[in-house]
């Protein structure tokens, strides 16, 4: 028996990611926009650690969820990661954090289709 697996070419689909970062007391407000905006599916990094302009901040604070920093990425088409940014303007406006957005290709476009199944092209 050989294997093709290695053999095999995929298809790349070009989409966007967002990364966002937060004070964990922001974390339900930027869940419920992401979960409003469309998208499929998201990841969140709990006590993420890194130094910004606000100094060093630890990863694990005993006791204190809401002073740690949490972090979302998402990957959709781009009206809906437009939306996010939209939706994310006001809190950076009074609250610290961070946000990047990059092109991104993915093998297996069907999991970040929406829910009529077809790919919104940001068109």
């Amino acid at each position: 028996m050989s294997d093709t697996s290695h053999n095999i070419e995929h298809t790349l689909h070009p989409l966007k990611k967002i990364e966002i970062i937060v004070k964990g007391k922001r974390e339900h407000f930027v869940q419920d926009l992401l979960e409003k905006s469309g998208v499929s599916g998201y990841t969140i990094h709990r006590n993420v650690a890194g130094k910004g302009a606000s100094g060093f901040h630890e990863g694990h604070l005993l006791f204190n969820d809401e002073a740690s920093l949490v972090m979302f990425f998402a990957v959709s088409d781009q009206s809906k990661i437009q939306a996010i940014i939209n939706g994310l303007s006001p809190l950076f406006e009074s609250s610290s954090g961070v946000m990047f957005v990059s092109d991104t290709k993915v093998v297996r476009l069907t999991k970040f289709l929406s829910a009529e199944g077809q790919q919104d092209d940001g068109s």
